[in-house]
């Protein structure tokens, strides 16, 4: 506007020119006094591992010696099922402000004066899987604030969503000693004669005073308590279904977009990791219309990770599952007597006779623990929740097919758990307790 004045008016004409010379010298100064992102030492780090629906850090660390106080906006490539929790601004953490921006905004902040700038950004995922950060777009404002320069720095970066295995520290604990109450579970006694003195381990809070040893007290100067062990090389195999009857989404809140399948893997890589600290071989396979995946059963230290690793990324699938096919292809692949915990539901009515056939002919060659996975929203609805009177009529017509289903099940000698897949943890530790007991 300036500049059309100067072109009618002659008088104005030279200082309006000087001004645009002067604005170009500027403009100029800030763009040689703005480093080139291109050129700044970018580090990003992520963990290589994360657990499913818990949030964690993304750190990225921005080194440029010539761009102290410089300020800075970084946008982020990320997978779309991730979601932003937190960001930095100007060297604050806030959480996200809107649900409209999926990208959660850009991070901001700037380089102090060692040239030196580290942003951190918290995500989750609700969905397990290998998934890939990409790109960055830094963006760097000269001194004067005249113009900013960016550049996109290219580069991918994996992240597994594991299983989250939220109790696992606490069930392992307890499993080393005799709360198991604490687990919501009855105290299974061995059945038969006097077990084998194995170690001393200290005492935990809840611990049979009958079984502190006195003697080792005195010398320690702490209470310890004597264990035994029931029985060693025992073999254990999970057999996860992974068909259409596992996609129900069951949580909300924190776990809020689970399905059955992910609580299914979350109770078998728990009941996985307190066999093997007992010292059992523990194996696992996945199935649908068949096995479509196979962990050989071992008792090494890495059996857990291996286990995990096969399993992390299985998500449901939109099969009918045959499960008399998947025990037949596991009877192949393992001919060795085990206990084999199978994390399904109960079939529809009409194929609860084929089930119960597929139970009864492999009870002859394994022991069998059956876990069937109900749906809490159904449950609920039947139980009276806020629905109306015709669908919690429809509710209640359905779980009356569910626990006729389990009976018949039940008639051929397999133990037949019901719970609700958040549930499901604690049944399936009691439940293979007292198998490895008998």
């Amino acid at each position: 506007m300036l500049s059309a004045l100067g072109l009618r008016v002659d008088a104005l004409r030279g200082a309006v020119w000087l001004l645009d010379v002067a604005l170009l010298l500027a403009v100029c100064v800030d763009f040689f006094r703005t480093p080139a992102p291109d050129a700044m030492e970018v580090d990003r780090s992520l963990p290589d591992r994360v657990g499913l629906s818990r949030e964690f850090d993304r750190r990225l660390t921005l080194v440029c010696p010539r761009a102290r106080a410089r300020r800075v906006e970084v946008h982020e490539e990320f997978p779309a099922e991730f979601e932003v929790c937190e960001r930095t601004v100007d060297g604050a953490r806030v959480e996200r402000e809107t649900s409209d921006d999926p990208s959660g905004g850009p991070d901001v902040g700037r380089f102090d004066d060692h040239g030196r700038l580290e942003l951190v950004r918290a995500y989750r995922s609700d969905l397990r899987g290998r998934f890939e950060f990409g790109a960055l777009r830094v963006r760097v404002r000269g001194p004067l604030g005249l113009l900013e320069r960016q550049a996109r720095l290219g580069g991918l970066q994996a992240v597994a969503v594991e299983p989250a295995l939220a109790n696992l520290r606490q069930t392992l604990r307890l499993a080393a000693s005799d709360r198991w109450q604490d687990l919501g579970v009855r105290y299974l006694r061995r059945r038969g004669g006097e077990t084998e003195f194995e170690s001393l381990r200290e005492y935990v809070h809840g611990d049979d005073v009958r079984r502190v040893d006195w003697k080792a007290f005195a010398r320690r100067g702490k209470p310890m308590i004597r264990q035994y062990q029931v029985e060693r090389g025992q073999e254990l195999i999970l057999l996860i279904d992974t068909g259409r009857r596992m996609r129900i989404t069951t949580a909300e809140g924190k776990r809020r977009g689970w399905t059955k399948l992910d609580w299914a893997l979350d109770a078998a890589l728990q009941l996985a990791a307190v066999a093997l600290a007992k010292g059992d071989r523990v194996g696992c396979a996945t199935f649908d219309r068949g096995l479509t995946s196979w962990v050989v059963p071992a008792k090494s230290g890495r059996q857990l990770t291996r286990m995990s690793q096969a399993l992390f990324d299985r998500q449901p699938t939109p099969h009918d599952s045959d499960l008399a096919r998947a025990l037949r292809e596991l009877a192949a692949r393992h001919r060795r007597r085990a206990t084999v915990v199978l994390i399904s539901d109960v079939a529809d009515p009409h194929s609860v006779a084929h089930q119960r056939r597929a139970l009864a002919q492999a009870s002859g060659r394994h022991r069998l623990v059956f876990a069937a996975l109900d749906d809490p929203g159904l449950r609920d609805a039947a139980d009276g929740g806020a629905v109306s009177t015709a669908v919690r009529a429809a509710a209640l017509e359905l779980e009356s097919d569910r626990v006729r289903a389990l009976r018949t099940l039940s008639a051929t000698g397999v133990r037949v758990l019901d719970a609700l897949p958040a549930d499901a943890a604690a049944p399936l530790l009691a439940a293979w307790l007292e198998e490895r007991r008998a």
